[in-house]
């Protein structure tokens, strides 16, 4: 009978001694690492090409809870918040909503009421990869000040169906939605509109076709979109944006209504030279606010005054 020697054996005086294992084991380990770290720029990527997917919302809320940022907040540390997951947890009376687009997409909305009839509204846009729950913190002192608020999930984020962003253009089919519903509800007299990063373009090419939108509050808004950090690559596959972004810095000379715009000096995705292109395209009235924010991080940074420089703009831009 043929003896087949085990490689991992020696025999000492007709003995097997086995040798040690550990190298074959570490072997073992790191091919399973460099599969592991093979594996998550995969998943990464296909994350970013679908910021409707629902590890979105668990990532945000993580960071929330963890009070981190994957952008400088710049100004210090960001204020303490209390986590609020839908209007009821600020004890604000709201209506859980679903809006239709003209193009057929289903929107998920919230819309809280002012105390008082009459009272203008306002409308809140989101950022891209966002979603309304990242608005929220905004509704209680809008509220407060006398504002009906509505805030949307738009197409391919948060509650909503699943679509490709447009970065601007197909966006002003939800803006428009929002409106149609207030318009319907009587409390579309007038009517505001505060969006940040996308949320801001979808306001902008809003304006220029659609008379009802009466300000725009315009935070962290890219002059340019081939001039963004996002649409160099930084954070989403080109495959899953559609071509042809409208530039807002050429759209601005079409608005007639009062513009705030707000810039962050350590805005790492839109630099704040686009917040100076903006201001010097818009026409009057408009004001400007620059700070040492991050993207669209103003409100978080400078609670405070962030809340007296919005509500001071609609105090004056809804006057008439």
């Amino acid at each position: 009978m043929r003896q087949v020697n085990d490689p991992l054996t020696t025999h000492t005086a007709g003995r097997p001694v086995s040798r040690p294992r550990a190298p074959y084991t570490v072997f073992v380990l790191l091919c399973a690492v460099i599969l592991v770290a093979a594996t998550i720029p995969i998943l990464a990527s296909d994350i970013f090409r679908q910021p409707y997917s629902p590890v979105w919302d668990t990532i945000n809320r993580t960071l929330d809870r963890l009070h981190f940022s994957y952008n400088p907040p710049g100004g210090g540390a960001p204020p303490q918040w209390p986590q609020w997951w839908a209007p009821a947890d600020a004890n604000l009376y709201y209506r859980d909503l679903t809006l239709t687009t003209a193009d057929g997409v289903h929107l998920a909305a919230w819309y809280v009421p002012a105390l008082e009839p009459g009272a203008p509204s306002i409308v809140l846009t989101h950022g891209l990869l966002g979603s309304k729950w990242g608005m929220l913190r905004l509704v209680p002192w809008l509220h407060d000040a006398g504002y009906n608020v509505m805030l949307f999930d738009f197409r391919g984020h948060g509650g909503s169906d699943h679509r490709p962003t447009t970065i601007g253009p197909d966006e002003v089919y939800d803006v428009q939605a929002a409106l149609d519903w207030l318009e319907a509800e009587g409390v579309a007299d007038q009517v505001a509109g505060l969006g940040m990063s996308l949320g801001a373009a979808a306001l902008v090419n809003t304006a220029v076709q659609d008379d009802r939108l009466d300000a725009l509050i315009l935070d962290s808004l890219f002059a340019n979109w081939g001039d963004t950090d996002f649409a160099k690559g930084y954070r989403l596959s080109p495959k899953w944006l559609v071509p042809g972004v409208p530039n807002p810095e050429d759209l601005m000379p079409r608005i007639h209504v009062p513009v705030f715009i707000i810039g962050g000096t350590a805005d790492i995705l839109t630099h704040v030279d686009h917040a100076y292109r903006l201001f010097e395209a818009a026409n009057e009235p408009k004001e400007l606010w620059i700070n040492d924010s991050g993207h669209a991080w103003s409100a978080w940074t400078y609670p405070d005054l962030y809340q007296q420089r919005v509500l001071d703009f609609l105090s004056n831009a809804l006057s008439g």
